[in-house]
């Protein structure tokens, strides 16, 4: 089976699921339970965020879970999946994390981090979730500077709850996406 494949399964199962009735978000181990998918938590991981990218899922973190992610189809995966009309892009890097940026496109996303931490400073927010935010851009500073950064998991990081509330920051990080693509596509 193909990734295609397998994420129009992964697409049809959470859209079956909200056409009868229920809106819960479901885990990894549900939806291979109901696709046959038995794959790798980092493979769906992978499926499942170019789905959220085109805006067909929606996943929030399970914290009770330790670190688990939830799903759920959006209204813009529910309609087209109805319409038949499925628009997936594959990326194999994504599955891999391996994607080759050039020293100058990491000193691009460093100083993007660093504009980053300024909205956070002056962003009017609680101590707990300005803590939390900064956190959060430390870690992905941490993981580019590894020699092989794994880049599903700092953009992970870098689209969290905890950061996307923070006006300016969605602005930033596109910028950051556009660099990553750029390479993936490179």
């Amino acid at each position: 089976m193909s990734a295609r494949n397998d994420q129009l399964a992964i697409l049809q199962y959470l859209y079956q699921r909200l056409a009868s009735g229920n809106s819960r978000y479901c885990t990894i181990p549900t939806i291979r339970k109901n696709t046959g998918l038995e794959y790798a938590n980092q493979y769906i991981l992978a499926l499942t965020d170019d789905l959220e990218s085109a805006g067909l899922v929606i996943t929030r973190q399970a914290y009770q879970m330790s670190g688990g992610r939830l799903f759920q189809i959006t209204a813009a995966g529910f309609d087209a999946v109805e319409r038949g009309e499925i628009p997936l892009r594959i990326d194999s890097s994504a599955w891999t994390g391996r994607i080759n940026l050039s020293e100058y496109q990491k000193s691009e996303i460093r100083r993007i981090l660093i504009e980053m931490r300024a909205v956070i400073e002056s962003a009017k927010l609680s101590n707990a979730r300005t803590a939390n935010a900064m956190a959060l851009i430390e870690s992905a500073e941490k993981l580019i500077e590894t020699p092989d950064p794994l880049w599903p998991e700092i953009m992970r990081l870098l689209r969290s709850p905890t950061l996307a509330g923070v006006i300016g920051i969605a602005g930033l990080l596109m910028a950051i996406v556009q660099i990553v693509m750029a390479a993936a596509s490179s």
